[in-house]
């Protein structure tokens, strides 16, 4: 019998899921994250603002973020 993922078990009814992050300023608007979960595994990323707000245009804007976790 196939074993169901610890995510999709419908006996589960409560989860305590905890994110740390890490952030850094490069510039004033360019900023380095560093995101994980419980300690393990990590993913870092860049966001910065255009430049018609200060920003170098170098990542993503805080705004494209947030777009793009409401369409996941």
């Amino acid at each position: 019998m196939t074993q169901i993922p610890e995510g999709l078990d419908p006996g589960i009814t409560s989860r305590e899921i905890v994110f740390e992050a890490d952030v850094s300023s490069v510039t004033p608007f360019l900023k380095i994250a560093t995101v994980s979960r419980a300690g393990a595994g990590h993913m870092t990323f860049a966001c910065d603002e255009g430049p018609s707000l200060g920003g170098l245009g170098s990542a993503p804007t805080p705004l494209m973020y947030f777009g793009a976790a409401l369409a996941f």
